[in-house]
């Protein structure tokens, strides 16, 4: 797609969805029709998305060589002279990494009804998806900005599946009864994540009858009504590596059901839920709980481009006015030393009291639209215990990963296995959260983020050498300089500064 077509698909995108941006459709507190209508153009947002995203991965690896997965009756790997036996059909794949550091982990690989598995270097390991979808899990190490072969990202490693334990080398995950965590314990630094005498992951219904506005508002009041979600229908192991281990947990929640997959990968210290809810309530909210065994009395939300604290504790009005919070794609509970994350992947009513850390999952009002949220449902959300803060247990980084996984890719031209970045920074608190072409198609718009409250100087390189860098408004006009240094651009940030750049490449 030549770049003024992607241009113009991307802006009519935009604009598009900036349309249902208002405030009565995002919390969903319109009328019925308001959702037929803005489903549609959602759809009509993701499909072009997708179109340009795919076709400009094309145009990207179109220039570059890349590693041989055989698709059936053997493989070929890179740089290996044996061939694939007879019947086999190869074709290049890489794992395509759209954030701005290197990353090792699992890469899926969507697998079409009725064509066997794919067969890539190193170990790999069929799994299926709660919608249903069959992939092939593999590993890769990709570099910031760029793709990489798929296959040999490590070796070996502690892995553990049965029905009520979790493990590697990194994390134990103990299920009680219930199906809830009753331990989580970090080998590495030797400590028990949850607080002792409670569980992790709790399921609870609560009644949610708010005095006015029944899809607007959730009332402090709503804690008085628990009802947890023990009810078990099924409970079995689905995934026994080498990669990763998962069992399936299915629940009967009032009139609704939730399957739940409780996945650990090999060497990753993040416990993933995976999480389906066909959703058949009227006037309950549905909430999760990690009562951790934490001590502190502010806990750590993302906002846009930064993150706040808050209070622990109701000690006041104002204190106990936040019993609800909202925060973006991770809340971080540390005391000195330690800390754990709660990421997700689109959830952004929190709560923090005390030492719990909790997450609004699903609401049912029945006005304005009687058959509000009622439906399938489908999300995921991660505990990440990490030694040190926020900061040093690059949370911020593990959240965007959550968000933004691996893409397995494939890659035309002769296979040859190899990699390449197109941009890399060399500050760990700096995220480079946009790249996209000038609106008037002079360079590049670079737009990036300082992320841990820091200042100091970042320096971004470049595959290529950079003929001349500005700094840039938002609506891309030159209001500052920034230092060029053959292929690299160097800048000052502030704490939680929001820089954009205009950088032209020779």
């Amino acid at each position: 797609m030549p770049p003024r077509d992607v241009r113009l698909a991307l802006d009519e995108a935009w604009k598009l969805l900036l349309l249902n941006q208002f405030h009565d459709i995002l919390p969903g507190s319109s009328v019925p029709l308001v959702y037929v209508e803005s489903n549609r153009q959602f759809a009509e947002v993701r499909a072009a998305g997708e179109a340009v995203r795919d076709e400009q991965a094309r145009f990207v690896l179109a220039e570059d060589d890349a590693p041989s997965v055989t698709l059936s009756g053997g493989q070929v790997a890179p740089g290996s002279s044996e061939t694939p036996q007879s019947g086999a059909q190869t074709v290049a794949l890489v794992a395509l990494n759209s954030l701005p550091w290197e990353r090792s982990e699992i890469v899926a690989i969507p697998l079409a009804d009725g064509r066997p598995a794919p067969q890539v270097p190193g170990e790999s390991q069929q799994a299926e998806t709660l919608d249903g979808t069959k992939e092939l899990l593999a590993e890769a190490v990709a570099p910031s900005y760029g793709y990489a072969s798929i296959g040999r990202a490590r070796s070996g490693g502690e892995l553990t599946a049965r029905r009520e334990l979790l493990a590697n080398d990194e994390l134990r995950v103990e299920l009680d009864p219930n199906g809830e965590v009753a331990l989580l314990f970090d080998k590495r630094n030797d400590r028990q994540v949850i607080l002792p005498g409670s569980t992790g992951n709790q399921l609870v219904l609560y009644e949610d009858r708010p005095l006015n506005w029944d899809a607007w508002d959730i009332d402090a009041f709503y804690e008085e009504k628990p009802s947890p979600v023990r009810e078990i229908l099924d409970w079995r192991v689905v995934e026994e590596g080498p990669l990763r281990a998962a069992v399936l947990i299915t629940r009967r929640a009032g009139k609704s059901t939730i399957r739940q997959k409780i996945s650990l990968a090999r060497g990753s210290r993040r416990v993933d839920f995976a999480t389906e809810v066909d959703w058949q309530e009227r006037q309950r909210l549905l909430r999760v709980l990690f009562p951790l065994a934490i001590n502190a009395t502010r806990a750590t939300c993302e906002i846009q481009f930064g993150a706040v604290e808050r209070p622990t504790h109701r000690n006041t009005s104002w204190d106990w006015a936040r019993f609800e919070v909202a925060a973006h794609k991770w809340v971080d509970l540390s005391e000195g030393g330690y800390g754990v994350a709660l990421l997700n992947d689109g959830k952004y009513g929190h709560s923090l009291h005390n030492s719990t850390l909790g997450i609004s999952l699903l609401k049912s009002p029945t006005h304005p639209d009687p058959e509000g949220d009622r439906g399938m449902h489908r999300f995921t959300y991660s505990l990440l215990p990490h030694a040190g803060d926020w900061r040093e247990g690059q949370v911020v980084r593990r959240a965007y990963e959550l968000n933004a996984p691996l893409r397995a890719v494939p890659a035309p031209g002769p296979a040859a296995g190899g990699s390449s970045s197109f941009l890399q920074v060399e500050s760990d608190h700096v995220v480079v959260e946009t790249i996209k072409v000038a609106d008037d198609g002079d360079g590049l718009i670079v737009r990036m983020y300082e992320a841990h409250n820091q200042r100091g100087q970042v320096r971004i390189t470049f595959q290529r050498p950079v003929a001349s860098a500005a700094e840039v408004d938002l609506l891309e006009r030159t209001v500052g300089t920034a230092a060029v240094d053959g292929a690299s651009v160097s800048v000052g940030l502030r704490p939680f500064e929001v820089k954009t750049l205009r950088v032209r490449l020779g």
